[in-house]
């Protein structure tokens, strides 16, 4: 057996034999098939961009004649017809796809509880690995595939990557092709890679976006000189006293690396009311979305989906203008407080993983909400901890179409600041 098969054939008994419920649904057939593929194509020295790396795609995303539930009950009889668009392109770089993740029902959440059960975090048993691409992130932390596929709303992506303590970028709105995406709402979605490796988060935007893998500029290796903004006032977010610790060490390691720090106060611009402002408005559209599905087949949708879909109806257009214009004000104020520098690093969640028994954290998203609704990229990479703690993710923000400086610094910082 040659090396990817042997790598695909052993990746896909480890996930089949998971209790992580990383895994809604494994194509083993089409896996291996991809994999002898793969064998063939290096043997013969044809290797394409992405040739033999194994892959996990979040349900919400379509596979040609695998499911595509999205997360949800009621479409558990669903199947894709034709590849998204980012499948198609990842299967023209070579990748091998293995089957499809868990993810919070109908991508609107991050608790990282599917309707299977509980998704588990590879470190703890019982422990919520965040969502909505949860299923993913715990595919990535347990080494069961080389990268993986997800979506981001509000943070979908990137406070999963924090948990696990991988890495995950939100490109800049637009940049990533939706079609073939379940929406939850097109104004906020994102198609994002997620990876063990941040350095592999632009080659992999590369490929989803059709394009030849470049090199980053070797500028946007260093941190030295870079005007970069940090947070104050992240206890009016009622952060975790690990996430403080370790961005509050963080700031010193960049500013040791010769980074010229601006501080911005984020109690300035109140997360948590924008946070809601996003939520809601996606509640209505996926409201509006299920309505007659809704009507059809009501015990197709949780208890707690019900009840956002809810209160998601009975938003009048005066609410969501009111929501709009809430949003519009924070990006004007981000705007006006981040002029003038390159990139923003912040914690990517206020919070670290918690029990799944325990009331899920309402303010997972305060801080991953700000690149959705400023409309820039992000990425999360794993912030350095003691040994034995849980994962930490830091938050590179820099302004639209600067996705090749978000995964250059994420590099950099991940890396432990030092200076090539």
């Amino acid at each position: 057996m040659t090396q990817v098969s042997a790598r695909c054939r052993a990746a896909l008994d480890a996930a089949h034999h998971s209790t992580l419920n990383a895994w809604r649904w494994l194509d083993a057939e089409g896996a291996l098939q991809a994999a002898a593929e793969s064998d063939a194509r290096l043997a013969r020295g044809a290797g394409r961009a992405l040739e033999g790396q194994l892959f996990a795609i979040k349900a919400n995303i379509a596979v040609a004649g695998w499911p595509h539930d999205g997360g949800m009950r009621t479409r558990r009889s669903f199947r894709a017809s034709l590849d998204a668009t980012v499948i198609g392109r990842l299967r023209d770089a070579g990748a091998v796809l293995l089957g499809l993740t868990q993810m919070d029902e109908g991508a609107l959440g991050a608790t990282g509880y599917s309707i299977d059960g509980p998704i588990h975090h590879p470190l703890r048993e019982g422990w919520s690995v965040g969502g909505s691409s949860g299923g993913s992130a715990a595919a990535l932390a347990a080494g069961h595939c080389d990268a993986a596929l997800g979506t981001d709303t509000i943070g979908s992506i990137r406070i999963p990557a924090s948990l696990c303590g991988i890495s995950g970028l939100k490109p800049t709105p637009g940049l990533v092709s939706l079609e073939g995406v379940l929406p939850l709402d097109a104004r906020f979605d994102h198609v994002g890679p997620m990876s063990r490796d941040p350095a592999a988060l632009w080659p992999l935007l590369c490929c989803l976006r059709g394009l030849p893998i470049t090199a980053l500029p070797i500028r946007e290796n260093s941190l030295r000189g870079r005007t970069l903004g940090v947070f104050e006032g992240l206890d009016s977010l009622e952060c975790t006293p690990a996430v403080l610790e370790a961005y509050l060490k963080s700031i010193t390691r960049l500013r040791e690396s010769g980074a010229v720090l601006r501080s911005i106060d984020v109690r300035s611009f109140d997360l948590p009311r924008v946070r809601r402002a996003v939520f809601s408005l996606c509640e209505r559209t996926l409201a509006l979305e299920h309505a007659t599905q809704r009507a059809a087949d009501p015990k197709g949708y949780s208890p707690a989906m019900q009840s956002m879909l809810d209160y998601g109806a009975r938003l009048t257009e005066a609410d969501c203008l009111r929501f709009e214009q809430r949003i519009a004000d924070f990006r004007e104020a981000w705007d006006a407080s981040t002029a003038g520098l390159e990139a923003c690093i912040t914690p990517t969640s206020p919070v670290t993983s918690v029990p799944h028994a325990s009331p899920p954290p309402t303010n997972i998203a305060d801080l991953t909400v700000i690149a959705t609704a400023a409309g820039c990229p992000a990425a999360s990479v794993p912030c350095e901890v003691a040994e034995g703690a849980l994962p930490v993710g830091l938050q590179i923000l820099a302004p639209a179409g600067q996705d090749a400086r978000v995964c250059a610094l994420g590099m950099r910082l991940a890396a432990g600041f030092s200076e090539a």
